[in-house]
C-alpha cells in the first residue's frame, strides 16, 4: 500500500460512524505510529493485539526474509515501527479486499 491510499482510507474511516473491528485495528494502528514521543509500552499492546487479532498478518510478516522473532524485552523502537507499518500495510489490504468483494 502507498502512503496515499493508507491516508486515504484513514481519512474516509475517521468520518464513518460505525466501523467493523478491522477498521478499528487499522486506525489504532494508525494512531500508535503517529505518537510522538514514542509510546513502547502502548506499541507492543498494539502489536499483540493485531497478532492475536490477525494471525495472518503475523505470519505473513514472521515469514519475511530477515526477519527474527524476538521476546517482548528484545524488541527495540524500530523493531516495533517496522512490526506496526508491516501490520498496518496488511490490514489496509484486509480492507479493501473486504470493500472490493462486498
Amino acid at each position: 500500500m502507498t502512503d496515499q491510499q493508507i491516508s486515504t482510507l484513514i481519512n474516509v474511516l475517521r468520518c464513518t460512524k460505525q466501523i467493523t473491528p478491522l477498521q478499528k485495528d487499522i486506525l489504532d494502528t494508525w494512531e500508535e505510529l503517529q505518537k510522538k514521543p514514542f509510546d513502547a509500552a502502548s506499541a507492543h499492546r498494539q502489536i499483540a493485539s493485531n497478532n492475536v487479532n490477525h494471525p495472518v498478518i503475523f505470519t505473513a510478516i514472521s515469514a519475511m526474509p530477515g526477519v527474527i522473532q524476538k521476546s517482548a524485552m528484545d524488541l527495540t523502537q524500530d523493531d516495533m515501527i517496522f512490526t506496526l507499518h508491516r501490520q498496518l500495510d496488511g490490514l489496509v489490504a484486509k480492507e479493501w479486499e473486504a470493500q472490493a468483494n462486498g
